[in-house]
């Protein structure tokens, strides 16, 4: 299939995600190193649905978002955009987010690592979701991720020291 094909056959969702209202929104946790992948799937998975619920109640709490129903899936790295390892959409209106997280056996990570690595994950998620209200500009995205890495960063290392 030729590139303009392509481009033509994805161009009406490019539209119809522009068309979409303010309250709307998706924000992702990209990497700098793209995920290596697993030939074969694990049998027994490190990363469980039940992790995703664990640190979505945990931190919603925390972040005061107790009032939104947060879905989760653990997705393939082919359903998060380039180079994420995260992703979350909203809707304002009816307080409903669904966050996508990388599955681990596509994960470039060390085993060991991939666990703190998804909560970290969920936490950065969890900030853009507090931050939906603002008004934010969305061709300039790039001060927005900044500010969400620090932060995630930040309340996950005080969230450890308070075991």
């Amino acid at each position: 299939m030729s590139a303009s094909a392509v481009l033509l056959f994805f161009f009406p969702f490019g539209v119809s995600a522009l068309a979409e209202s303010i309250s709307t929104g998706a924000a992702a946790r990209i990497t700098t190193s793209p995920p290596a992948g697993r030939a074969v799937l694990e049998s027994n998975p490190l990363l469980t649905q039940d992790h995703l619920y664990f640190w979505i109640a945990k931190w919603q709490r925390r972040l005061a978002l107790e009032d939104w129903s947060i879905e989760s899936k653990i997705v393939r790295v082919w359903d998060l955009p380039e180079r994420a390892v995260a992703n979350i959409h909203w809707s304002l209106p009816n307080k409903k987010a669904t966050i996508h997280v990388l599955n681990s056996v596509d994960s470039s990570l060390h085993r060991a690592e991939i666990l703190k690595d998804t909560e970290l994950s969920i936490v950065h998620e969890l900030v853009h979701l507090s931050m939906s209200k603002l008004p934010l500009d969305p061709k300039h995205t790039e001060l927005e991720e900044e500010a969400v890495k620090k932060l995630s960063v930040a309340l996950l290392t005080l969230g450890d020291s308070k075991k």
